[in-house]
């Protein structure tokens, strides 16, 4: 079974889990750093959507859009890592001023190969995205694991479905009925679920299976609940 430890890293605490006998760096921004492979892992940033949203005339402040860049920025310099790799939904919708800030983020980081495994999101035509230099995949399968978008209910596969899309959650009670939802890391016994690192995703209550482990996210801090 997986097991987990607790280490320090710029100021944040991380947790790290066996999976599929592989060390997992989960981090407090919504990340985790494949150590074995020296690859960060991401989903669901939904870059572009507040500036979509305030397109479209819904007020969300302009300068939370630039929290995604630091967050990502932040875990690139520490981390340094060969490989990111974005479990899909990138852009949130068509082109708009955001793309600038994430193609130049890209070439500052352009040390690192950036591959996407494509989600419902992406729509943007795969020429501009080749042209900032990111490798394409419907699906990548990696050591132990598969990664795509979608989870793999079925999962009939001999590897580990890694997933986005669902921006999983869970609802914490308190002995007073009081109660709060939380985003998550989710691993169950075939899948796993990372959270969306994207400000203003919102989140979706999911029901663990038992024998799973769940790692929420609070105020930059990480807490197994189960």
């Amino acid at each position: 079974m997986k097991e987990h430890r607790t280490e320090h890293r710029a100021g944040l605490e991380t947790l790290t889990l066996t999976v599929e006998g592989q060390e997992f760096e989960l981090h407090p921004h919504r990340a985790v750093y494949w150590k074995d492979q020296e690859t960060l892992i991401v989903s669901d940033l939904h870059l572009g959507k507040i500036h979509h949203f305030r397109r479209s005339g819904i007020y969300l402040p302009s300068h939370a859009a630039m929290d995604n860049y630091e967050r990502l920025s932040g875990l690139l310099l520490h981390y340094e890592p060969e490989k990111l790799l974005i479990l899909g939904d990138l852009f949130h919708s068509t082109l708009n001023t955001d793309w600038k800030v994430f193609s130049d983020l890209r070439h500052t980081f352009e040390e690192v190969e950036f591959h996407l495994v494509l989600g419902n999101h992406d729509i943007i035509n795969p020429s501009i995205l080749a042209d900032n230099a990111l490798t394409l995949h419907e699906n990548l399968k990696l050591g132990p694991f598969q990664f795509s978008h979608y989870p793999d209910k079925e999962n009939h596969s001999t590897k580990y479905n890694l997933a986005g899309h669902i921006h999983p959650g869970v609802r914490l009670v308190g002995s007073s009925r009081q109660s709060l939802k939380l985003p998550c890391f989710y691993f169950g016994i075939r899948n796993g679920i990372l959270p969306a690192f994207g400000t203003f995703t919102g989140i979706a209550l999911i029901k663990p299976e038992p024998g799973s482990q769940v790692v929420v996210i609070s105020e930059e801090q990480l807490a197994q609940v189960q």
